[in-house]
């Protein structure tokens, strides 16, 4: 299963500059913010990045976000490498997994310009 998600950096500039964490807060946890944060300043890339991602993982498992996942079910870590990587807590795990059958979930997240844009596989 695929799913993939574009989105406007200026968009989650716009959000995270006039709501600051708590607008964050609605769809990253801590330390995903802390993730999106270089010194002083946010990396509006990488938020609207993340944002675009768990967009994609909700597309990809057929729901989208709403009534069978929620921004919050999902967390973006880096690996050693610095690529991100997505997973569901372990409940909705359980869910999907008892809906669709797959063992591991893949992401890709690329920026251009004003353009954020993530790519997940279920295999």
């Amino acid at each position: 299963m695929l799913g993939i998600d574009v989105v406007r950096i200026s968009r989650l500039e716009d959000l995270t500059q006039r709501f600051g964490t708590k607008g964050l807060k609605r769809f990253l946890h801590q330390d995903e913010i802390e993730l999106c944060q270089r010194q002083n300043a946010y990396n509006y890339a990488r938020i609207a990045g993340f944002w675009a991602a768990k967009e994609a993982l909700s597309k990809a498992l057929g729901c989208g976000i709403g009534t069978e996942i929620g921004f919050l079910d999902m967390s973006i870590t880096l690996d050693s490498k610095g690529a991100p990587r997505i997973a569901l807590d372990s409940q909705k795990m359980s869910y999907f997994q008892a809906k669709k059958s797959f063992a591991h979930i893949a992401l890709s997240i690329t920026h251009d310009a004003d353009i954020a844009i993530a790519c997940v596989t279920l295999r």
